[in-house]
Parts: C-alpha cells; structure tokens; sequence
C-alpha cells in the first residue's frame, strides 16, 4: 500500500497538512503512511479529538500525542464536553467544529476513511432515503465549512489496512463502542454486511458500481444545469420563477440543485431540498421560507420562494429592520444599518435638496401606513402601494429604511425623494446610496 506520488505533489499547494487521528486502526496506517512519505514532517500536525463519551478517552488521547511524538509530528488535541444526546451526526459535528478552528482556507485535513466506509456510507444513505447524488458516497477530495479534506485510503479495504498495520508492527486503539449496536453504522457492519456477504460474496464490487455510475450521473445532470442556468439568465443570489417555469418539472429541480451546492456552496439536506422542490410545483401565495439545514446543521441563511423568485437571503434579511429603529443621521456620514448601510454623495439637480443637511434626519424602520408624495407626481401615496407599483418582493420592504427630516418623510431608502425635499433642476442635491449587502 502506497499513497500515490501524483497526490503526494498535489499536497504540496496547502500551508498545513492535519492529520485526522483518533488512534485507530485506520488513522494509525494513516499516520504511518504520512509519516513515512516525502512530506516534510514540519508541514504535518495530528488532530485528535476527545469526545469524552468512553472512560477511556484519557488513555487514548494520551496514546495519540506519545505516537505522534515518536514520529517527529506536531500534535493537536480538544477536548469536548459529551452532548446530553449522544449520536454519530453530532460527534461528527464537534469534529468539524474543532477542526475549523484549526484550519484555514489554505490547510487540509487528511482522513483514514477506507473503501468499507464508503460502502457502510452507501448502504446507510439508501436506507435514509437519498436522490443520485448522494449515491456517490465520500468524495476523495471535498469541502466542509470552508475545511478542504482528503481520503486517500478509499480504495483499500479495512482487511488490507489490517494486514499493512501487520507487516509494520503497527500499534492502535480498539474502541469498544464500535461494537455497540446502537450506533447505526456499527448495526450495519456486524449484523447487515455479514448477510449479504453470504448472499452475494462480491457485493463490495456493486458498490463501487453505484458509486462510479452516480458520479457519471451526476457529472451530465450539473453540464445540463449549467447550460439552463446561463440560459435563463439565473443569478448566484436568485433564479427568475418565470424562467424557471419554462424548463420542466425535473430540469427546474436539477437546476435548483446546482444553483445550492455548485453556485452556493451549500450542502442542504435531502429533507430539505424535498420541502422546496414540493413548493416549487405549487401555486405559491405570499413568500415561503426555509431555513437552510445543512449536513452539519443550520445556517444564518435561508430560501425564500414567492410568485416571482426563488431567493438565498439571510437571517438579518428576513427579519427586516427592527419596528423600534430610530437613529439620526447627519446626511454627510455613512450610517450603518442591520439590513445594509446608508451614504449620500452630492449631485445636481437630484436627491434631497442639499439645504436640508443642517437639518439632520432620523432613520426609521417602516411600521405601516406611511406615504409619500415622490418627486414629479401630483397626490401621495401609500408607500405599501408604491412598494407594489414597483414590485419590490415583500422580504425587500422590510429591509428599506425610512428617511426623516423636520418629522416628515423626505426619501424612502435609495427609491424616491419625497417633492418637498427634492432639488431643483439649478440645485445641489445628495442622492441616496442604499448599500444593500446583498
């Protein structure tokens, strides 16, 4: 067993090389690899998490630092406060957790996940429920919360890691929770794998199979969406509902795919995703919203879907403007607001009327009911039926800040300049800039 040379080139583009180690069999070949490579050994650090779940945990957190000091490493540890609900999905949250605060965009976290893992992935995702793309199983190389990580040893079968550790006369932890049923993973391995070996001896090759045809799969279905996501004229902040429509039911789904996790980066739940595409194929009223529930839990974003877009906005965004907002404003420096920031620069024959600056103004969150006469129309009007007349989307409004001056509206956000603060066409004027952040 050998890590190839060509990866080993491609490692060197990252500053830090962690080296995920539990202790185990699999991080220990891991480990010895590595330490055994071409890599120089001030660019490795091990990365050892202490869930403080078994009563061991001490020995074994003790066992990692010695090992990785007898091999000239650098060594790492955290440890963790045991959650009141113990389960693999939130240990493996904690992992993510204490690695990104190791790592930056320019490091990589190496992992002994082996080619059993993948299949007991496989395998786990199909009972879940899961659509093609999760068929793939673990990527070799792949991105979580900004952590680049890398499998090497995902063509190898444990018995091979096994007989490599062996040869070398390699030392490792037996955990024994990996024999406690009640973790799913350890169910399928000692109970589900053994039948079906006896059904079908070379049923690990069929999942290789899966594996490499979803990847296939999936590779045609992203090049069909790119070409409809270029073709309807759709952004990385929103997709046109009207477009949208146009493509069928289950281009409008693969799109929507693409457009989270390839233009987004976002890893959303298959549950999730299920919820929106539902809504999608509905005739929507009003806006909906989803909270984005990744992987490794929520996020500060969320999808908003109404008539005319399917959104990404976040949490700040959705709730607007707090109602209470009353902030002045000496219209000369910019002011900084949840929902974005407030800036005027001067102008001619635009905006308000530049007399007005040693007046001040206060800066308002709309409550209801205000109006306004915009520059150039004859009546007022209620700002909610301007809103409309404009079509600005009901999650917008909350987030446009209200100008006041002498007690009276004089500008809505960057959209209009109430008549009686307007400057004359011979007359110096501030314009608005409304910096949305979005």
């Amino acid at each position: 067993m050998t890590l190839l040379n060509i990866v080993l080139e491609e490692l060197d583009k990252y500053n830090r090389i962690g080296i995920a180690f539990s202790g185990g069999l699999d991080s220990s070949v891991l480990l010895h690899l590595l330490a055994n490579s071409n890599l120089s050994k001030s660019k490795l650090t091990t990365l050892h998490i202490n869930h403080g779940v078994n009563k061991q945990s001490a020995k074994w957190e003790k066992f990692c630092e010695d090992r990785s000091r007898e091999l000239g490493i650098n060594f790492q540890s955290w440890s963790i406060t045991p959650p009141k609900k113990i389960s693999e999905d939130t240990l493996r949250k904690e992992r993510y957790n204490s690695f990104k605060e190791w790592c930056s965009r320019d490091d990589l976290i190496i992992t002994g996940h082996h080619f059993d893992d993948q299949v007991e992935t496989i395998l786990f995702r199909l009972i879940r429920g899961t659509g093609i793309f999760g068929l793939e199983g673990i990527k070799k190389f792949s991105k979580v919360k900004d952590i680049n990580f890398y499998r090497p040893l995902l063509d190898f079968k444990k018995d091979e890691l096994l007989q490599y550790a062996t040869k070398h006369k390699i030392k490792w932890i037996e955990d024994d929770s990996n024999n406690n049923l009640k973790f799913s993973r350890n169910a399928l391995r000692h109970e589900v794998f053994p039948q079906l070996k006896k059904i079908s001896p070379s049923f690990y090759k069929s999942f290789n199979k899966i594996s490499s045809e979803a990847n296939k799969t999936k590779t045609i279905l992203f090049e069909i969406a790119e070409d409809d996501y270029k073709n309807i004229g759709a952004q990385i902040s929103g997709i046109n509902r009207l477009e949208l429509n146009r493509l069928s039911k289950a281009r409008q789904e693969n799109l929507i795919y693409f457009w989270l996790k390839e233009m987004n980066d976002l890893g959303i739940s298959f549950a999730g995703l299920s919820r929106i595409y539902q809504s999608l194929h509905k005739k929507t009223e009003g806006t909906l919203q989803f909270p984005i529930t990744t992987k490794d839990g929520m996020t500060d974003l969320k999808i908003i879907l109404t008539s005319k877009e399917v959104r990404i906005i976040t949490e700040i965004e959705a709730e607007g403007l707090p109602r209470e907002l009353n902030l002045s404003w000496n219209l000369e420096d910019c002011l900084d607001l949840p929902t974005g920031r407030l800036s005027v620069v001067e102008s001619y024959g635009k905006g308000i009327n530049i007399r007005f600056r040693s007046s001040g103004a206060i800066v308002k969150a709309r409550n209801g009911g205000e109006r306004c006469k915009p520059f150039g129309r004859d009546k007022s009007q209620k700002i909610k039926i301007l809103f409309q007349e404009y079509e600005i989307p009901d999650w917008k409004r909350k987030n446009v800040p209200i100008i006041y001056i002498n007690d009276e509206i004089a500008a809505v956000g960057d959209l209009w300049v109430c008549d009686a603060y307007h400057a004359s066409d011979n007359e110096k004027g501030l314009s608005i800039v409304w910096d949305k952040g979005f």
